[in-house]
């Protein structure tokens, strides 16, 4: 069954249960109505007739029976009866019709006072009527054509409306479905036009503000993730393709040379030394894309563990410095704080230790004298970390690509070897754990890799 069946049989289902309680409160309260008006016109008559008998001694039973015969207010099939103290019948007003009645409902009613019942479709009414010490017991029947009459006509009314409503719940109950899912309907339409060819295309936002606007919102939001991610993978497999195919390019055209004629055995080792550069380059290369393809997904952060920040700037300085004997490095504590927590971060140590550590070799690599300055400043609520050299500085054009994967800036490339993978990999281990990488780069003068951390 799909939504719009499903809109439709509820809202006619909503709608039908309160036609069907509607119409059976308005049904019952003038039926209870009815019966309560003609019980108490019974009663009235009952009253009368005991009143007139009773008290009045010109009247007797003959008189009465004329009287009651001709009164304007009788009803169909009227009977008044009078009991007296031996329950036996003193009056009756008309032979047409007979009244059951026993010796038990009297004293009943003798008891009671009052009491209404029906029988037969007859309703009845027996009270007690006091003159002097004499007792008697009135009972006063009859039957409510007219009100009947007009709570039937009430019932087939209400039996048709209640029809024509359900008809007119179930047809407008369509058309509401229709219009009510319209706006779902074409947003599938449009959904399904979007394929991996068309990722730029935006299914229409409405109005923008109501749920389907804001559904369609989201899915253009995700539209642009997944376009985002799918234009990272196309630029990573062109550039890792291509910085691949350089040093495999330059081990076969070695061997092939090699193998070309026979050399000497100088000329083997030179080239041997040469072939291994390569394949260290290429491994080193296949390192990094690894690392890269590892954090296009990101590592779950329930698995991190409180960090000493300094700590691992530390490990990563020593680390990098015994790898890199020409390094120097420079470190510089700012502010600190009284507490060791302040310096603690939620993270992974290994990933901080691989962003710090290229972050300082990058700064070095590019600097004349193979030197980095680092600035460490513990504040109240973040931690501060800068990255500063005295390099060759990066152009203006090239800061927002600086950490796009394998890209390098033009001046880069002509100063020293490299895949353009470091920048990247620490600018998303840094993101990862929820930090910020600002860059501050003249070029001539050097540049200053700013990280900052949020200890809250």
């Amino acid at each position: 069954m799909n939504i719009r069946t499903k809109l439709t049989l509820r809202f006619s289902i909503i709608v039908a249960t309160i036609l069907i309680v509607f119409s059976a409160s308005i049904y019952y309260l003038s039926a209870e109505y009815r019966r309560e008006e003609f019980y108490s016109r019974l009663e009235s008559r009952a009253i009368t007739t005991a009143r007139l008998f009773v008290s009045v001694q010109e009247v007797d039973n003959k008189l009465l029976r004329i009287i009651d015969r001709n009164s304007i207010h009788a009803m169909f099939q009227e009977k008044v009866l009078v009991f007296n103290e031996l329950n036996r019948v003193v009056y009756s007003s008309l032979d047409d019709f007979t009244v059951d009645y026993s010796d038990s409902l009297i004293n009943e009613i003798r008891r009671r006072e009052k009491v209404e019942y029906s029988a037969n479709g007859n309703e009845f009414v027996g009270i007690t009527y006091s003159a002097g010490e004499r007792k008697f017991v009135v009972i006063a029947s009859a039957y409510d054509r007219y009100g009947n009459s007009k709570l039937n006509n009430l019932a087939h009314v209400l039996w048709a409306g209640l029809f024509v409503g359900l008809l007119s719940t179930v047809l407008f109950g369509i058309v509401f479905s229709k219009l009510v899912l319209a706006p779902l309907a074409r947003m599938n339409a449009e959904v399904s036009g979007i394929s991996a060819g068309n990722l730029s295309r935006r299914i229409d936002e409405g109005n923008k503000q109501d749920e389907i606007a804001q559904l369609a919102i989201n899915f253009n939001k995700m539209l642009e993730r997944i376009e985002s991610a799918f234009n990272i993978q196309r630029q990573f497999v062109s550039s890792a393709s291509h910085e691949l195919r350089t040093p495999l390019n330059a081990i076969s055209s070695q061997l092939q040379l090699l193998l070309s004629q026979r050399r000497l055995s100088e000329e083997y080792e030179k080239a041997l030394n040469s072939l291994l550069d390569d394949a260290r380059a290429l491994v080193n290369l296949t390192n990094g894309l690894l690392n890269l393809a590892q954090f296009n997904v990101d590592k779950q952060r329930d698995q991190f563990r409180p960090v000493r920040v300094d700590e691992v700037l530390f490990a990563a300085q020593q680390e990098l410095g015994k790898s890199r004997s020409n390094y120097h490095f420079q470190i510089e504590y700012g502010t600190m704080p009284d507490e060791e927590s302040q310096l603690q971060i939620k993270g992974d140590e290994t990933l901080l230790k691989t962003a710090f550590l290229n972050l300082m070799d990058n700064a070095c690599k590019f600097s004349e004298d193979h030197s980095v300055k680092i600035t460490f400043i513990a504040k109240r609520s973040a931690i501060e970390i800068s990255f500063e050299d005295k390099g060759i500085g990066i152009p203006e054009e090239d800061l927002k690509k600086i950490f796009m994967p394998f890209f390098r800036g033009g001046n880069a490339r002509a100063h020293t070897q490299g895949h353009g993978i470091g920048l990247s990999l620490s600018h998303r281990i840094v993101q990862l754990h929820g930090g910020t990488i600002e860059i501050h780069s003249t070029v001539g003068q050097g540049s200053d890799f700013r990280v900052s951390f949020s200890t809250k």
